[in-house]
């Protein structure tokens, strides 16, 4: 398992740790809400209006909200990847010489009309820049490791995720004490 691996494992432990901690701090506050507003509500006409139904128009609005929640972050990636391969080589090309180079060989010389023969030696150099045809055929083994660095953003719609499942049951858990809760204190309609 790489690094990047293990860091998109516990940001997603924490992200369905923070999901559970929400969800119930949420289900616990709309409990003791409507305990509360059903005992006290209708004898306190401004705290529902300038409090209550403020208040749950917003709880509402937050569970609708995960649906569209997007979860951005920058992954940073620091390893060594070890490249390992043959590369055949088999091409026609030029070099160019970058030192004089002599050249003693031995030769045999026939003259002719019968004249006969003479064996002997024949040395030349090649001039330095001296440019040379060549045929290459040969196989290059390559083994290196390459050092990654790269920040990659992440862009991860809540709702594609794991999570997803968790704040659409916790929306359908919600929204019938949202709405219960609105109908008993007579809260306006939002505005759509």
């Amino acid at each position: 398992m790489g690094r990047f691996d293990s860091i998109w494992l516990a940001f997603e432990k924490f992200a369905i740790f923070f999901s559970f901690v929400v969800t119930f701090v949420l289900v616990l506050m709309l409990l003791l809400l409507g305990l509360g507003v059903w005992q006290i509500a209708p004898s306190l006409p401004g705290l529902r209006d300038g409090t209550l139904c403020p208040l749950i128009a917003r709880i509402d609005g937050l569970v609708n909200d995960f649906d569209s929640a997007v979860i951005n972050k920058t992954i940073y990636i620091s390893q060594t990847i070890p490249v390992k391969f043959t590369l055949p080589l088999n091409q026609n090309t030029q070099v160019e010489l970058t030192q004089a180079v002599p050249l003693n060989r031995p030769a045999s010389y026939t003259f002719p009309g019968g004249g006969g023969r003479i064996n002997g030696t024949v040395s030349l150099t090649l001039p330095d820049g001296q440019v040379l045809p060549v045929h290459l055929d040969l196989t290059v083994p390559v083994s290196q490791s390459l050092p990654i660095a790269m920040e990659v953003p992440v862009s991860i719609p809540l709702k594609e995720t794991d999570l997803g499942s968790v704040t659409g049951e916790l929306k359908d858990i919600l929204t019938p004490y949202t709405k219960l809760l609105s109908d008993l204190l007579r809260c306006p309609k939002p505005s759509p």
